[in-house]
């Protein structure tokens, strides 16, 4: 069904174009309407395996606690945040605080759902980083695409470049392309075991300790601090660790 033949009159006048501009916003908000009301809610994500489990788990017992439902869909990481702001699906996480200035339509639940560790991974057990993100300017490093904590801090070393999967860049690194790769300790470490590296490890101290949120659409703003107040609730009885133990 048109546009035209929902408002029943020709666009030809101010009024008609404005109505039909209305309903066509409206429309476009109905998907993320009706999983409020009664389907799952869509969350997209990119993060590590790890966390990836924790995500779901998290977000399906807190969301229960609203008598809600919950699914997670994977998209590359830039393009899971581009959907998450147009309202393609109803949130996206997890991610680093405060993302909401340059993604205006989502709002962040603000409680965390993990605290981790990004490190870099090196062959090389002399690399010192105990400068931080500064240490990073002599080499040659690899991290995720769409990863805003490292787009944000590590653009200054001698090469970057930017992969779309974890393990191509820790080919990279045993094959000598890159000095370091960046990425979250216990994931790393899971994947080197995987992928049979044992001369890779994580060099200390860590780049930095995060937490991590999931955030909503605007539409779903609403929700937002009662799906807070349920992630407190976790973590006051008990099932928040509980969670996380069975993870790890």
């Amino acid at each position: 069904m048109s546009i035209r033949s929902l408002i029943g009159a020709p666009l030809a006048t101010p009024l008609a174009t404005l109505l039909a501009t209305l309903l066509a916003a409206c429309l476009t908000l109905l998907p993320g309407l009706a999983a409020a009301e009664g389907g799952p809610l869509t969350i997209s994500t990119n993060s590590t395996p790890l966390d990836r489990r924790a995500l779901e788990l998290i977000a399906h017992e807190g969301f229960q606690r609203l008598g809600l439902e919950v699914k997670v869909v994977s998209l590359p990481s830039e393009r899971s945040l581009i959907a998450a702001n147009l309202g393609e699906v109803d949130g996206e996480g997890l991610r680093i605080g405060g993302l909401s200035a340059q993604y205006p339509n989502l709002v962040q639940v603000p409680e965390r759902f993990v605290r981790i560790s990004f490190v870099a991974f090196a062959r090389d057990a002399t690399i010192n980083l105990d400068n931080g993100w500064d240490s990073l300017k002599p080499y040659r490093i690899a991290f995720i695409n769409g990863w805003k904590m490292f787009e944000a801090n590590a653009t200054g070393a001698r090469v970057v470049h930017k992969v779309d999967k974890p393990e191509q860049m820790f080919r990279m690194l045993d094959d000598g392309r890159v000095d370091l790769v960046l990425y979250t300790r216990a994931d790393g470490e899971q994947l080197v075991r995987s992928l049979g590296m044992p001369s890779i490890a994580p060099v200390s101290p860590p780049l930095r300790d995060v937490d991590l949120y999931l955030y909503l659409h605007r539409r779903h703003q609403a929700l937002v601090p009662r799906l807070g107040q349920a992630i407190r609730d976790l973590k006051a009885d008990g099932s928040y660790n509980r969670i996380l133990s069975a993870i790890h």
